[in-house]
């Protein structure tokens, strides 16, 4: 991996139509919010991103926002991003050693944040991933060894 961009859904409803957490829809701040993010994300993304998304209906909509600007952008749905997932199933399947790959991950906290934290080393067993935020880390050989770092963190407030 050398880039791992993490992407929080937008803020979505307290409850569901049906009473499943999976099922809770974006509000309209939230749609308005993940459209900010995606044109700011289709500007600056390579074009070749891996985009993986967990299968709550609030991810998908937040996914959706992104190929508003790109129809021809594949999301794939991952069920070890959902809301029952954790970080160990996570990491598992999106670090890697191909150190070309850019990886979009769309998913929820505390599980972005918790993984954040632990690639960055951090002290805190977690960071805050503010609803429709993205945090965007990159990985670089030196020596022999990997570093992580963050690149960049973005919120829609300031797209």
């Amino acid at each position: 991996m050398a880039n791992l961009v993490c992407w929080r859904h937008a803020e979505a409803e307290v409850n569901s139509k049906t009473g499943a957490d999976i099922d809770r829809e974006l509000t309209k701040q939230g749609r308005k919010d993940a459209v900010a993010m995606a044109k700011w994300l289709h500007q600056h993304i390579p074009a070749n991103t891996e985009v993986l998304c967990s299968p709550a209906r609030r991810c998908l909509e937040t996914a959706a926002a992104l190929q508003r600007f790109n129809r021809q952008q594949k999301i794939t749905i991952a069920e070890y991003l959902g809301v029952d997932s954790n970080v160990e199933k996570i990491a598992k399947n999106v670090l890697n050693e191909d150190s070309s790959r850019t990886i979009l991950i769309i998913g929820h906290q505390p599980n972005l944040g918790i993984l954040i934290a632990r690639l960055l080393k951090m002290e805190s067993e977690a960071c805050v991933v503010k609803k429709g935020a993205v945090w965007w880390l990159r990985q670089r050989h030196v020596d022999d060894t990997v570093q992580t770092y963050l690149f960049t963190v973005q919120h829609p407030d300031f797209v």
